[in-house]
């Protein structure tokens, strides 16, 4: 039986479907492929395959693409994936079974070692080390990198969407000039 038909759409919603895909699909190799051929469409800008549990979760705007797009160019990056032999699948899983433990006990130890600096710091600093100029000038620059942070998130979907159908993302520009007026807002100098 071929891949495609054993595909089953387990939810659909505006700009969100989600799939149970077989094991073949969910062997490394033909994850990492399906997904960066997916992330290839215009308009899908989020694609989670999920291994162990067999989903696929594709979030698209749909301005921009609609469900059947989006189910042609899954269509076609599964003709790919068939193509390539099976061989060595018991062996590519038990390396990636590997490298995932090995990955999730260094994050382990990053969170740790974070911890333990955390722990150092906060015991260094007391609640009046800081002055309140520096309290706010702390404040100012984690909002700035903030800011720096979504416009950076955005862009792409800002110059490609958001300017070309200004009424359809509504949403989207009302929450961006809000958060511009809280910016120039906290900027704004205090009498």
């Amino acid at each position: 039986m071929s891949i495609a038909k054993q595909i089953i759409v387990r939810y659909r919603a505006e700009g969100h479907v989600r799939f149970a895909v077989p094991s073949e699909v969910c062997q490394p190799q033909a994850a990492q492929q399906l997904e960066r051929q997916l992330k290839q469409v215009e308009g899908i800008y989020r694609v989670d395959l999920h291994r162990r549990q067999g989903k696929l979760s594709i979030r698209y705007i749909e301005g921009v693409t609609d469900f059947k797009a989006v189910a042609r160019a899954l269509f076609n990056s599964l003709g790919s994936i068939e193509a390539q032999p099976a061989c060595c699948a018991n062996s590519i899983v038990n390396k990636d079974e590997q490298s995932d433990t090995g990955w999730l006990q260094a994050k382990y130890q990053e969170a740790k070692e974070t911890i333990t600096a955390l722990g150092i710091v906060t015991r260094t600093l007391k609640p009046s080390a800081l002055t309140p100029e520096q309290e706010k000038f702390t404040v100012e620059f984690l909002t700035d990198i903030l800011v720096l942070y979504l416009i950076k998130q955005h862009w792409h979907l800002i110059m490609s969407h958001w300017i070309r159908s200004p009424w359809q993302f509504r949403s989207e520009w009302m929450a961006t000039i809000y958060m511009i007026f809280l910016l120039v807002r906290s900027k704004k100098p205090k009498k």
